[in-house]
Parts: C-alpha cells; structure tokens; sequence
C-alpha cells in the first residue's frame, strides 16, 4: 500500500534474519486448493529473534478440493496456549463475558495475504498464516514477520510464530507452490514488487468505487462472493466499504503526508484520525465492535490520491449500516 525505499531498511532486515539451512518436513495432510500430490515447502518465522527461521516441507496428497492444506496443518500448531481473560475484555469488550475461552484455544489459523495473484506478478500470491488467536494469548510480537509485512506496505502489528507461503492461481485453481529461505531474501523478486502491487491494488479498488458511487461492491472471489450489497458510502472527509469480516476506510490526506505525521486510534466501537497538530480528520462511534489489536492502518498513493487505508476487523460477521453512527450509509 505505501511505498518503501529499500537502502538502510532492507539491509536491518537482512542482517537480522538468521535462517537454517535444514528442510524441516512435517506430517502429510490430505486436503489441497487444487487436487494433486506433490511437496511444496514455506518458511516458519519463529516469534522468538533468537531462533532462525525454518524451511518447512509440506506432503500434499489428493484431497477435498478448495480446502487449504496449510491450514488444515497448522491448526494443531496454534491448538493450546491460555487466553488472557484480560486480553479478550479489551478486544471484545462485554462480549468476553459469555465466552467459553476454551473455544478460543483450539487452534484457528487466520490468513493475511502480503501480496494477491495479478497480472503483473504471475497470478502468484504469498499469504502469512497465524493464529488468530495469538493476541488473546498474549503471544509475544513477532518483530520479523511485522516488519516483513512493513515492507511489503503493510502495518500490521503480527503475534506468536508465523508461516509464509505462496500460491498460484490458475485455469484449474488455487494451488500451493515452494516458497523457501531465498525468498526471504529483501531482494526477491516478489518483495521488491510487493509494495507496488499492493499501490496498484488500492488504486484500482478506489478508482472502481470512484465510478460506481454508492453502487460499488468489493467482490473477493476467493471467498466466493458474499452475496450481499452491503452499505458503503463516500463522506467529506472519509469513504468506506466493507465485507462481513472487515470494514475497510480511506482518509484522504495531503501530498506528502508520512505515517509519522498519521494518528490513529482504535477503540473497541470507536476511531479517531488526525495529523499531529490539527484537529481530528474523523473522530466518532463506529456502527459495529471491532479487535483494535487486529485493525491495521497504512499511507498510500502520491500526490492528490494520498490516504490513510484503514481495515477494521469485525468483532461479528454482519453488516454494518453505516461505519459512523453520526453519519448515514
């Protein structure tokens, strides 16, 4: 989403990057995107710095079309650790208290793509995998992983271990392919396209709801459409859009504002966006609850079309009517 200059950033990257040399294979599971039987490999970033990052091969097998293998997987690697009652009060507020916290600790693997399959890259993607649940537990920040997403024109801080693989989409589907140790390297050809990618996308989607107005709806097609036609709507000082698991906010900004001159504030119902110094750009109660550990924001675009990108992330999976109640969808 924001452009990065890659000098000093991408060489503390690389130096703090330790990695093994050792393919680490794990139990074959019986689920693909794409029916077929092969190994594909991805790389593990451990949350602690002073572990290195592991090549992990995974046994594909013919399976249930459209299931993803990896996550099937790793379910058992993020199943356990306590949730923090204290943690889950200030994500979901009064909600935690009807919860069965157990729930929470049986292992649900949440996707974060870094890059989606284009034209411009192959129809190749990577996505991270992590537990979703990783900050209900306190898990600690995985710093590599983070600043991985920071290059790639993200701001999301990430939590506990985190798996990075790479999928291709083609006429027959979604398949798993190697991503491995060299592709950690800052000058892979993925990473220094990432950024660019990630512009280019949030362009397009702006200039498609640009032409539709009100009408336009973001349709994910690797979800299956959700079917719906869902409020957004374009404000002053801010437009919105929303799926039933994210409400995404675009604040425009003037040329040449940087992230250090952004505030951003979540609160469980609540968002506050303001320039250091001036008054708040949008300041108000948001229609529905979100995870404010799991909201992100980033600065995208040049010139007249620099934003702040906000994606909120529902505490319920339904829509919202409007994203401020002081406004109307």
């Amino acid at each position: 989403r924001r452009r990065r200059l890659w000098g000093d950033a991408a060489a503390r990257w690389t130096a703090r990057r330790r990695v093994s040399s050792t393919s680490q294979p794990v139990s074959a599971v019986s689920a693909d995107f794409h029916p077929m039987a092969k190994t594909v490999k991805c790389v593990q970033i451990p949350s602690d710095d002073s572990l290195p990052l592991k090549e992990v091969a995974i046994e594909l097998s013919e399976g249930n079309k459209g299931d993803d293998p990896l996550k099937a997987l790793l379910t058992d690697h993020f199943r356990g650790g306590s949730v923090d009652p204290k943690a889950v009060e200030k994500q979901l507020g009064g909600l935690s208290n009807s919860m069965d916290f157990s729930l929470l600790e049986q292992g649900t693997v949440e996707t974060f793509p870094l890059t989606r399959p284009s034209d411009a890259n192959g129809a190749t993607g990577v996505t991270l995998y992590l537990d979703e649940c990783g900050v209900l537990k306190n898990a600690p920040r995985n710093s590599r992983a983070s600043q991985l997403a920071a290059e790639c024109g993200h701001t999301a801080p990430l939590h506990g271990d985190i798996f990075v693989a790479r999928e291709v989409l083609s006429p027959a589907g979604r398949e798993l392919a190697d991503f491995t140790l060299s592709d950690m390297s800052s000058s892979a050809a993925w990473m220094k396209q990432a950024a660019a990618d990630n512009y280019e996308h949030a362009i397009a989607t702006k200039k498609l709801h640009d032409q539709m107005g009100d009408g336009f709806q973001h349709v994910n097609l690797s979800e299956q459409a959700e079917g719906e036609n869902m409020a957004r709507g374009t404000f002053d000082q801010y437009s919105w859009s929303q799926t039933m698991e994210e409400v995404e906010v675009r604040v425009p900004v003037a040329a040449g504002t940087r992230a250090k001159d952004v505030l951003v504030k979540f609160g469980v119902q609540s968002l506050r966006v303001a320039i250091k110094g001036a008054d708040p750009i949008v300041d108000g109660v948001l229609e529905g609850r979100i995870r404010p550990d799991d909201s992100t924001w980033s600065i995208a675009g040049e010139g007249d079309n620099r934003a702040v990108q906000i994606t909120l992330d529902k505490q319920e999976g339904t829509p919202w009517r409007t994203c401020l109640t002081s406004e109307s969808a």
